[in-house]
């Protein structure tokens, strides 16, 4: 998609279902793009979150023509969260959304029984599936990425970075011959990747959840700081520190080892390291605590969308709230 000014090549709306809320986003982010002009994003694009959300209000502003671009783009946030009178609402909008407006929604699943989603699939172009590879297909790609790029990574090593940046394909593809170049035919072990395709010494992604429960506050602190020099996006920081406490949420509903957390979670089984850390920090971690952090998460994704603090003060501000929870 590219920004022509031109509104008859944009569907009046898309729902952009699935696991992969990396990919979600960033064709949320796409979107925007495409169809905002550069400088009035805080004008002609709104950001919604779908629970406690009032419909009513959102189809005002949809109906609102935009200041400056092509469309209004206006982005509902898991909309299977949407309140039934919201969903009833909102369906009755969708045939209804003006010419200058487009709405993009996303949900994590989607319920074909429900009036909302039957409705939007009848638009089957319009409505995009992003799930994620099982860790397990992951991990195998990893590997086959380094043996094409005629070298070795241990299987410790390519578990660790599927856990630092996910499941996208394409991402890991492109961390695998970033490391391989540097490397120069060595084995590829944990400690490159955390030097490589993180934050540097400080660690990667997938360690600030850990230094937060730890305890380790100036820890998380300084490798936010570096994750966020390193261009990591504010919305993958927070969607895996979001990951990381809905998993200690299941372990604790389950009350399960370490074997077991790897089934439950579909974790690869040769990161035992990872489920026996979740295990330690849920046994640590009280429920509420850990309900008390999924809020402050979430707040801060309504923030991050939302004018005003710039982003990093955001992230900051929550890991401080976050370690002063768990303290």
């Amino acid at each position: 998609m590219t920004n022509s000014g031109s509104v008859s090549k944009f569907k009046r709306y898309y729902l952009f279902y699935g696991t992969d809320e990396y990919s979600k986003w960033n064709r949320v982010k796409d979107l925007v793009r495409a169809a905002i002009a550069s400088g009035f994003e805080d004008f002609d694009c709104n950001y919604f979150a779908a629970r406690g959300l009032d419909v009513a209000n959102l189809i005002n502003i949809a109906c609102s023509a935009p200041v400056a671009s092509p469309l209004r783009v206006v982005v509902i946030r898991d909309i299977d969260k949407l309140a039934p009178k919201g969903q009833e609402l909102l369906e009755k909008f969708i045939p209804r959304i003006p010419e200058h407006t487009t709405i993009a929604m996303t949900s994590e699943k989607i319920d074909a029984r429900k009036k909302l989603f039957k409705t939007l699939l009848k638009d089957i172009k319009a409505c995009v599936a992003f799930n994620e590879l099982t860790h397990d297909k992951a991990v195998e790609i990893v590997i086959k990425a380094a043996q094409a790029h005629k070298t070795q990574i241990s299987p410790e090593a390519a578990a660790y970075l599927v856990e630092s940046v996910g499941c996208n394909p394409g991402r890991l593809e492109q961390e695998v011959a970033k490391l391989a170049i540097a490397e120069n035919n060595k084995v590829i072990q944990k400690a490159d990747i955390a030097e490589m395709c993180g934050a540097g010494l400080s660690g990667t992604i997938s360690d600030l959840p850990e230094k937060i429960i730890e305890g380790d506050l100036t820890g998380a602190l300084i490798l936010l700081h570096y994750l966020l020099l390193s261009k990591e996006s504010e919305g993958s920081i927070l969607y895996r520190l979001k990951e990381y406490f809905l998993r200690l949420n299941t372990i604790k509903l389950y009350n399960a080892p370490p074997p077991v957390v790897i089934r439950i979670l579909g974790l690869n089984p040769l990161n035992t390291k990872l489920a026996e850390n979740l295990s330690r920090h849920a046994r640590k971690v009280s429920v509420t605590a850990i309900t008390d952090c999924l809020h402050l998460i979430y707040e801060s994704e309504i923030q991050l969308k939302s004018a005003g603090l710039a982003k990093d003060i955001i992230l900051f501000d929550l890991v401080n709230r976050l370690g002063l929870v768990l303290k």
